[in-house]
């Protein structure tokens, strides 16, 4: 068996550990907003094609409503993200989940949008708490981030010396330089169930590294140089992260409270720019396959343009839709249509 990932001493023996904590991920894919656990739901969204995952809880009702035909394929290849086996020895294991446990309860506290407040009263708690979050992203494969060899091993090393009892040296070597900023819409999802909200690490920015987690905005600095430095763009939350304290590992955690409204304009920015992405994506593939039945330079504008549509408007169940399957099928439908046309 392989060595804990964390400790790099005991065997890693734990399975079903989260990469993001549970209280935090069941406000992003649980469905209808449910508290309890294999009631996941959730979507995967690539470059090329969006899957799709679920717990063991859901019924067989729903999953016909996603995915039309339920078969032993569909149940066998189904995967539920950033859960993964045999990464953590049982102590380390404990160890992330009694610092979740003490941080989970921070949710409870809050102010006014504008503001800034006091989530964690005990020192260290809330940097171990995103230093955590952080350092498993990067050593999952499904996250899209990955942190700098010496930026990983950094945040590995300060888990492993300060999780048992989150007693941070002051003069180690590790914490010196190294902080965040959190801003925090609170209000964005209570009573609203078209309010949806995202897992997103983006693979650009490392100055500081910005994820954007349920209600909340995390930007993670290695150098406070860097919060000097040309700000990187986030769709649109560097203004507010301008306004944010910044938080080191010997302060109590301050969060910056935003309006729902300014979360939503964040998310939507995220979303487009997500779609814009897809659709040219689409639109180069489309190039490159006219290219290799024969044609030359582009393909017909007219012609690609009734193939995005298709795919927009097709009418298979949301967990088909855009799968690389359902987006095929669609290309050479249309493109047989359109040669029959002729």
């Amino acid at each position: 068996m392989k060595k804990c990932i964390l400790c790099q001493e005991s065997e890693a023996d734990k399975t079903g550990s989260h990469i993001v904590p549970h209280f935090l991920m069941k406000r992003i894919d649980n469905l209808d907003g449910s508290k309890g656990r294999d009631k996941e739901l959730g979507f995967v969204i690539g470059k090329l094609d969006t899957k799709s995952y679920f717990g063991r809880d859901i019924l067989p009702e729903k999953l016909e409503e996603i995915y039309g035909e339920v078969n032993d394929e569909l149940i066998e290849n189904n995967n539920i993200s950033f859960i993964e086996d045999y990464i953590f020895c049982s102590t380390c294991e404990k160890n992330l989940g009694d610092l979740e446990s003490q941080y989970s309860l921070s949710l409870k506290n809050y102010s006014d949008y504008d503001t800034k407040y006091i989530s964690v009263d005990e020192e260290g708690v809330g940097f171990l708490f995103w230093t955590s979050i952080l350092w498993r992203l990067s050593i999952s494969n499904a996250s899209g981030i990955t942190l700098k060899p010496k930026e990983e091993k950094k945040l590995r090393r300060i888990l492993n010396r300060y999780l048992k009892d989150f007693d941070l040296n002051i003069i180690d070597e590790d914490l010196k330089n190294i902080g965040y900023k959190l801003l925090r819409s609170p209000e964005y999802k209570k009573d609203k169930e078209e309010a949806s909200t995202f897992l997103h690490c983006s693979p650009f920015n490392n100055r500081p590294y910005s994820i954007m987690i349920d209600e909340f905005i995390l930007s993670f600095y290695f150098k406070t140089s860097y919060l000097k430095g040309m700000t990187c763009t986030f769709y649109g939350s560097e203004t507010l992260n301008k306004i944010a304290e910044y938080n080191t590992p010997f302060t109590k955690e301050n969060i910056y409270s935003v309006k729902d409204v300014e979360l939503k304009e964040i998310i939507q920015k995220f979303v487009n720019h997500g779609a814009s992405i897809r659709m040219n994506k689409y639109a180069e593939i489309l190039d490159e396959l006219h290219i290799k039945l024969g044609g030359k330079g582009k393909m017909n504008p007219v012609l690609k343009q009734k193939i995005l549509i298709n795919i927009l408007s097709s009418k298979e169940p949301s967990g088909v839709k855009y799968t690389l399957e359902n987006v095929k099928k669609v290309i050479v439908q249309t493109m047989m249509a359109e040669n029959n046309k002729g």
